[in-house]
């Protein structure tokens, strides 16, 4: 079978194995089906690598590498002593879990009256005070049992084992994510929220609580922070509100997106790294490359076609470059779930530690130096064409990209080792005309896709709608 194919099959195993047993996923309105897919991604991906002789050993390399973390399938249980007034005053937003995206969210918040903010976890932004506290919940086993033995009898449907540790997994982030959901059931129903706000609404454990928020009539909100760099897998958005980034991404949900929210709002990107009021004109330095990568982790190839080896083999293939240009340094910007273990080894063994470091300082910090930038499918990788940089795009597996910089003139394309190299070579021999045409497809390209935004947006999206 085709690796295209193969990753159609895997798509339709996670989406639709409840339905090719004719199994009823929902219970107390909130559809497991939905939440569930999350624990299959990477799983499914991996047995099909398995089964077709795909997986270079990644069987060893996943036992090794990061375990799934207990956040995605563990309820979090609040410190918090937060007790709701008699009398309601203003309106209440529930955030219960914080990342740094939501930080400029909550400090805009805090300056309007009428206004608070709760959530499950204490922070610099939310004090204990607005925090909840932790509450108890039953959890029936019957339908653990009876959810657990549905999806496996799914998967054996299409013919698909998982290897055991996956299966020992899957079981666990059942029951967890059960518990998640019976958990925001109990906080939801006390507390009563205006609204609540999620950073993601596609996974657990922000989707367990958008579907219960949701069954309760509780009005929910999600905001884009990134660009989605998956093929299918973050094709869905569940919340009632969706603010995004570009028009492209709302076409994109409303082309593909099976559910579709109650409105969209296009409010651009304020996370970025660049100033809204700064212009940065930068030129490439001549012995300096930036490789931003994507997450090549195991736990993170969703798609069949894609594998853990994919950032090592694009390393290697610089490697190649450097070993002829002595001059040359190289930064590796690794994603937070990318196999990291990976490059230090080749480092190791290419004998490259002075010449090649892993950084993960900010990404203005390293646009500014004037780096030639090597990226694959990555939201930072878009984000350096704010800082007119020489751009190559890398894509050294089998599937299609999933960001057209090349379509845009705004990246030179290297699809594998030996392009790679010539990629570089090109790069940076760039004459002034190649560069103001990839200039000039950079800024459409971001205009397009990522156009700086402002927190203020979001929040007036939010309050005008609860």
């Amino acid at each position: 079978m085709k690796l295209e194919n193969l990753d159609k099959l895997a798509y339709k195993i996670v989406c639709d194995w409840a339905n090719s047993i004719n199994f009823n996923p929902v219970r107390q309105g909130v559809d497991y089906s939905l939440i569930i897919r999350f624990y299959l991604w990477d799983k499914v991906g991996r047995a099909l690598r398995i089964k077709h002789n795909l997986s270079f050993n990644e069987v060893e390399v996943y036992n090794k590498d990061k375990v799934a973390s207990p956040f995605y399938h563990e309820p979090l249980h609040s410190k918090g002593t937060y007790t709701k007034p008699l009398l309601k005053k203003g309106k209440l937003i529930y955030i219960p879990f914080q990342v740094t995206h939501t930080d400029l969210l909550i400090k805009e918040f805090r300056k309007l009256k009428n206004y608070k903010i709760i959530s499950k976890q204490i922070t610099k932004e939310v004090q204990k005070k607005n925090v909840v506290k932790n509450l108890d919940f039953k959890l029936k086993s019957e339908w653990r049992i009876e959810l657990e033995s549905a999806v496996f009898k799914g998967l054996k449907f299409f013919e698909l084992d998982l290897i055991p540790n996956d299966r020992e997994l899957l079981k666990n982030q059942i029951r967890g994510t059960l518990e998640i959901t019976q958990l925001a059931f109990t906080e939801l129903k006390k507390y009563k929220p205006n609204a609540l706000y999620v950073h993601s609404d596609n996974h657990p454990p922000y989707i367990n609580y958008v579907l219960v928020a949701k069954k309760l009539g509780i009005p929910t909100f999600t905001y884009q922070h990134g660009l989605d760099c998956e093929l299918g897998y973050l094709d869905d958005c569940i919340a009632d509100y969706v603010a995004v980034w570009s028009e492209v991404r709302k076409n994109r949900y409303l082309s593909d997106s099976k559910i579709q929210p109650e409105k969209y709002k296009i409010v651009g990107n304020h996370l970025l790294s660049i100033s809204k009021k700064k212009d940065e004109k930068l030129n490439n330095i001549n012995n300096k490359i930036l490789f931003i990568t994507r997450p090549h982790s195991p736990i993170k190839c969703y798609s069949v076609s894609r594998n853990y080896k994919e950032g090592i083999n694009i390393l290697e293939a610089i490697i190649v470059y450097l070993k002829e240009h002595k001059e040359v340094h190289l930064l590796i910007k690794p994603h937070p779930m990318d196999w990291i273990e990976g490059y230090k080894n080749v480092i190791i063994r290419e004998c490259m530690e002075d010449r090649i470091k892993i950084t993960f300082d900010g990404l203005h910090k390293l646009f500014s130096e004037g780096p030639l930038i090597i990226t694959e499918d990555s939201t930072a990788g878009a984000e350096s064409m704010y800082y007119n940089l020489t751009c190559i795009h890398t894509h050294f597996a089998s599937s299609k990209p999933t960001l057209p910089f090349v379509n845009y003139n705004a990246a030179i394309f290297a699809s594998n080792k030996k392009s790679l190299v010539n990629a570089i070579e090109k790069g940076f021999s760039l004459n002034i005309d190649d560069k103001e045409k990839m200039k000039v497809g950079q800024r459409r390209f971001v205009n397009d896709f990522m156009p700086i935004g402002d927190v203020e947006d979001l929040v007036t999206f939010i309050s005008t709608n609860i």
